[in-house]
C-alpha cells in the first residue's frame, strides 16, 4: 500500500545530483596539444620526474641520511610453528586399526606421517594437544609417542597408559631426513645427521625433566659434552708472558750451565765458567 503524496516524491529521485563544487572529474592526460595536457602530460621535458618517480628519501645520489647513521636494537627472534595434532585423532585411528603398531612401539612422526595422522605441511615439527574433559580421559592408546613437543594435558594422558612422550628436537633438514630418509639415499647415498639444539631455550627445553626433553633421558647426547666443558672452563688457564722478549738474566741463565745470579759487581766471564 503506497502512502498518498509518495509519488509526487518519488518522481524526484532521477534528479538527485551531489552539490556544486563538491566533486571534481578527473584530467585526462595525453589526450592531444588542444586537451592542454597533451604530449608531455603536465611533466615537462625530460629528467627524472619526467619518466618516472622520485624516492622520498632521495639526495640526488649521495648517500642518504637514513643510511649513515647505526642500526640500533635486534630482529624479533623467529617463533618455530608446530603442526598440532590431538590426542582425539590418535585414538581414532587407533580404534580403527590405522596405525601399523602393536602395543608397547613408538609413535614417531615418520609413522604418523605415513599412516595419515599429519597431512600437509609438517612445518617446523609436531606438537601433541591434549583433547581434554571426557576426550582425554577416553585416551588408552598403548604407545610410545614420539614428538617436538606436547602439552601437559597431552603427557598426562600418555602416561596415564603406562607408556612414556619423549619430546625430540628438529630442525628443517633433520625433520626432512627422518620423515623421508629414503629419498636422502637415492639422491646422495646417505642420510643427514640430527642436528643438536643450539640455543639456550631449546637447550633448556629438551634437558627439562618436566617436558620430557630427549636430552635428559639420553645425557650422552649434549649434556655430558656440556658439562664437561663449563668444567674445563673453570680451571685457570697459565698466564702468558708480558713481552715475547726474554729479559737479560733469562737469557744468561738459557746461556750458562751454572745457576746464575743477579749481582751489581763487575763479574769476569772467566769466572763464570
Amino acid at each position: 500500500m503506497m502512502v498518498k503524496g509518495w509519488s509526487r516524491n518519488l518522481a524526484h529521485l532521477g534528479y538527485l545530483e551531489p552539490n556544486g563544487g563538491s566533486t571534481k572529474s578527473y584530467k585526462r592526460l595525453g589526450r592531444g596539444a588542444s586537451s592542454g595536457k597533451g604530449k608531455t602530460s603536465g611533466r615537462g621535458q625530460k629528467g627524472q620526474k619526467a619518466r618516472g618517480k622520485v624516492p622520498h628519501w632521495m639526495e640526488g645520489g649521495q648517500t642518504p641520511y637514513f643510511k649513515q647513521l647505526p642500526m640500533i636494537g635486534s630482529t624479533k627472534e623467529y617463533v618455530p610453528v608446530f603442526h598440532e595434532v590431538y590426542l582425539s585423532k590418535i585414538q581414532d585411528f587407533w580404534k580403527t586399526k590405522r596405525i601399523p603398531l602393536e602395543e608397547g612401539d613408538t609413535l614417531t612422526i615418520k609413522v604418523m606421517r605415513e599412516c595419515g595422522i599429519i597431512t600437509g605441511s609438517l612445518k617446523d615439527g609436531v606438537m601433541l594437544i591434549g583433547t581434554g574433559g571426557a576426550g582425554q580421559d577416553e585416551y588408552n592408546v598403548p604407545l610410545n609417542v614420539e614428538a617436538s613437543k606436547a602439552t601437559e594435558a597431552a603427557i598426562a594422558a600418555i602416561e596415564s597408559t603406562n607408556h612414556s612422550f619423549t619430546a625430540r628436537y628438529f630442525t628443517t633438514l633433520g625433520l626432512r631426513a627422518h620423515v623421508n630418509p629414503e629419498k636422502f639415499l637415492l639422491k646422495y647415498g646417505y642420510v643427514p645427521l640430527q642436528a643438536r639444539p643450539t640455543d639456550k631455550k631449546s637447550i633448556a627445553y629438551y634437558s627439562d625433566p618436566e617436558q620430557r626433553g630427549y636430552l635428559h633421558k639420553d645425557p650422552s647426547i649434549l649434556t655430558e659434552a656440556l658439562q664437561a666443558a663449563r668444567e674445563q672452563l673453570k680451571v685457570p688457564k697459565p698466564k702468558k708472558s708480558k713481552s715475547k722478549f726474554k729479559s737479560l738474566s733469562e737469557q744468561l741463565m738459557e746461556a750458562s750451565s751454572v745457576a746464575f745470579a743477579e749481582t751489581s759487581k763487575t763479574v769476569k766471564i772467566s769466572e763464570l765458567v
